[in-house]
């Protein structure tokens, strides 16, 4: 943006030419499209809101879609955040055997998760799924960090082998 150009007809411009290319971006990273478009308006709306930013930018394209992907880890880290938070739900987790059914992946996988046993298939979803970290399932469990990784190794080998036995993946 030069300086003599009206930065809102810029802005308009710069949504116009990219709206459509930062959404499908954000809908090969996330299957929710009501989040994507929230994004995109979001990174619009700052731009609006601090056009002076635009002053700086060497690649438009290129911080458009820095910048979304950025929200969108944003707001995966703040739904974990108040997914650890919420004990209630991790309590549902640690207590509910069929807590695999809510997962939507293939039927396999949950049907295989429920022949694991119960702790196996908690550190699974929570690690694999919902994307905890070793030291956050570690205190959910009140157990040491070298405990949690060797229960998530276990659980995925016990996993691999069901997976083996049930010949859906012979690449293992």
């Amino acid at each position: 943006m030069k300086n003599n150009e009206n930065p809102m007809e810029v802005i308009e411009d710069l949504y116009n030419t990219h709206y459509w290319y930062m959404l499908n971006f954000l809908l090969r990273l996330t299957p929710d499209r009501q989040l994507a478009e929230d994004i995109v308006q979001e990174v619009f709306s700052n731009l609006l809101t601090h056009p002076e930013t635009m002053l700086k930018i060497r690649n438009i394209q290129s911080f458009l879609i820095t910048s979304a992907r950025n929200r969108l880890y944003d707001h995966y880290r703040k739904k974990k955040r108040s997914l650890l938070q919420d004990g209630q739900m991790m309590e549902r987790l640690l207590i509910d055997q069929y807590s695999a059914n809510r997962i939507p992946e293939r039927k396999e996988i949950q049907e295989i998760l429920l022949k694991l046993p119960r702790e196996y298939s908690f550190v699974l979803i929570a690690r694999d799924y919902y994307g905890y970290s070793y030291q956050e399932i570690a205190d959910l469990l009140g157990i040491s960090l070298e405990n949690a990784k060797t229960r998530i190794f276990r659980a995925r080998k016990s996993f691999l082998k069901h997976f083996r036995e049930a010949g859906k993946d012979d690449r293992f």
